[in-house]
């Protein structure tokens, strides 16, 4: 299977439009409209192609990373504790319990829910989602204990947030190759959400403007009922941001 990102026109294509919104407005929109100043050329560009609302993959970077703006050599990073037991703590778990909770497993809520870290047994512990000096601290602390292979595959990375694991559905050989792709330059992160989502079946559910059916795909099964409507609520702002295109 052919990858975008390998695609030689798509490589050198403008990141950024070649017509960018001047006065971008306050709220939701002028995050939405200053995320397409940064990279909306490129996006234009693979939506043309796979006929689909450029609007809808700018969704996804709003609702994943709320439109951040891109920093080289420290994407947007969220560490998942209940991902790094499946990769890594399951064969290693009186050093995991000493560093890791989450839901279900010293913890109370779902697996994904009530995650905390200490780095050492004495430490209290400490919540870390919610900023990304937080994220990256303990990112490169499970890289002491599994390696950074293990640890990479047990984060989203960029704009969109996919997961280390998934790197092979955005055509690289390992996490790390796709993280230090994301790392250099946000062009990577956009071809790799396009590839993702083809090679994961998505495109249809973009098309369709099924948020629910895409949110289960993107972010696992039951996902979509609270992940659509959020994607919708961005969608639905498209009279507005075609208004600031001209």
């Amino acid at each position: 299977m052919s990858f975008y990102k390998d695609d030689k026109d798509l490589k050198t294509a403008l990141l950024a439009p070649m017509h960018t919104i001047a006065k971008p407005p306050t709220g939701t929109l002028g995050t939405v409209a200053r995320t397409y100043n940064r990279i909306g050329g490129l996006v234009d560009r693979l939506g043309a192609v796979i006929e689909i609302d450029p609007l809808a993959a700018l969704a996804v970077w709003m609702v994943e990373s709320g439109g951040r703006a891109f920093v080289k050599n420290e994407p947007v990073l969220r560490f998942e504790n209940h991902v790094y037991w499946d990769r890594w703590g399951g064969d290693h778990a009186a050093t995991f319990d000493q560093h890791f909770v989450f839901g279900g497993h010293g913890a109370i809520g779902k697996r994904w829910e009530g995650h905390k870290w200490r780095k050492d047994r004495k430490d209290a512990w400490k919540s870390f989602h919610g900023t990304q000096a937080g994220e990256y601290e303990v990112y490169r602390f499970a890289k002491t204990l599994s390696g950074r292979e293990l640890a990479a595959q047990s984060a989203s990375w960029g704009g969109t947030q996919v997961m280390g694991f998934n790197h092979a559905l955005t055509g690289y050989a390992s996490a790390c190759d796709m993280v230090d792709a994301f790392m250099d330059d946000e062009r990577w992160q956009v071809l790799g959400f396009f590839d993702f989502c083809r090679s994961a079946g998505l495109i249809g559910a973009i098309k369709a403007q099924d948020w629910v059916t895409f949110g289960n795909g993107y972010n696992g099964p039951g996902g979509g009922a609270s992940y659509g409507p959020k994607l919708k609520s961005i969608v639905d702002l498209k009279r507005q941001f075609d208004a600031l295109l001209g």
